[in-house]
């Protein structure tokens, strides 16, 4: 593993604070110790991500680093002395082509550094980066992924899930939506072993994804529902029950309605909080599938009803 925390976490020198924690978190949910057991190439990433980001993250051990390498984050570190060697001797100091890895004793003894001799897992809260400790001792948080299908999603409701060999309920919030995040306190990792007494567990996050619906399609807090309705509901109109997350409803098909044209039941939509969107039902026409002799008959009746040709506008 190169000493160039950079292609650790696989951003460019230039990268700004977001993307360098964009990179780190997801490196740490795809390499957790926690959730990936016995995995010793997932513990090193984890490692190696760990300590890039707690440099590239912090803007003064970052230009320490940029400056002068790894040696430039070691507790005791001149950088003025070290300015004044490096113009007497190019061997002054490591530089940031040197390799190492979560083996090497010279990687042991920076990690030691970096996290003052907590557990390298405990992520939870690294205020101060100068190698020691000043939060308060508790587990660290965790991430997970959770897939929801579509109506639980709308509505709301209770999950049994299983974490870390445990059963726990989870309560969705009505409205929930892919990219949201539920925080589950006292749900992450144990404190770190030798923490005070009534240390407190880490939290759990859980990023939402939202399964498709086969009827339904989401727009925020609006549903749209394509309803099919038959060629003499559209010429005469009609009363159709439409089904919605909130129970069924009457619409009225307008005589004359037209495929694609939209109905609003109001506030019918996804509720979240205070907010509810509203439920569009699109009309879609659809023609007999047992076309008889009688069928044909009234089709080519219907031509009759057409004032002009329906494609007379059409002109590119």
């Amino acid at each position: 593993m190169e000493q160039d925390l950079y292609k650790v976490l696989g951003v460019e020198r230039s990268a700004d604070e977001r993307e360098i924690k964009k990179a780190y978190r997801q490196i740490a949910r795809d390499s957790h110790p926690d959730l990936n057991p016995d995995d010793a190439a997932a513990e090193a990433r984890f490692k190696e991500a760990t300590v890039a980001f707690e440099v590239l993250g912090d803007p003064k051990k970052r230009k320490l680093y940029d400056e002068f390498g790894i040696d430039g984050l070691r507790d005791g570190f001149n950088p003025e002395q070290a300015r004044q060697q490096k113009q007497w001797s190019s061997g002054g100091f490591r530089g940031r082509n040197q390799q190492w890895s979560p083996s090497d004793p010279a990687f042991q003894d920076l990690f030691g550094s970096i996290f003052g001799g907590r557990s390298p897992y405990d992520t939870s809260d690294m205020r101060d980066f100068g190698g020691f400790y000043t939060g308060p001792a508790q587990g660290r948080d965790l991430s997970a992924a959770l897939t929801l299908d579509f109506m639980t999603a709308v509505q709301g409701g209770e999950l049994d899930l299983r974490v870390m060999g445990k059963s726990i309920k989870v309560r969705i919030p009505a409205g929930a939506n892919t990219g949201d995040t539920l925080r589950l306190k006292g749900k992450g990792g144990e404190a770190p072993p030798g923490a005070p007494s009534g240390a407190k567990r880490g939290d759990l996050m859980l990023e939402i994804n939202v399964d498709s619906h086969e009827f339904l399609e989401r727009d925020g807090l609006d549903l749209h529902l394509e309803l099919p309705v038959t060629v003499s509901e559209a010429i005469l109109g009609a009363k159709v029950s439409v089904p919605t997350p909130h129970g069924d409803f009457m619409v009225s098909i307008p005589p004359g309605v037209h495929s694609g044209a939209r109905l609003r039941l109001k506030e019918k939509g996804v509720k979240r909080g205070k907010k509810q969107g509203d439920f569009y039902v699109v009309v879609q026409i659809h023609t007999p599938d047992l076309v008889t002799d009688e069928v044909r008959e009234a089709a080519a009746a219907l031509d009759a009803g057409y004032s002009k040709p329906v494609r007379e506008d059409l002109i590119l």
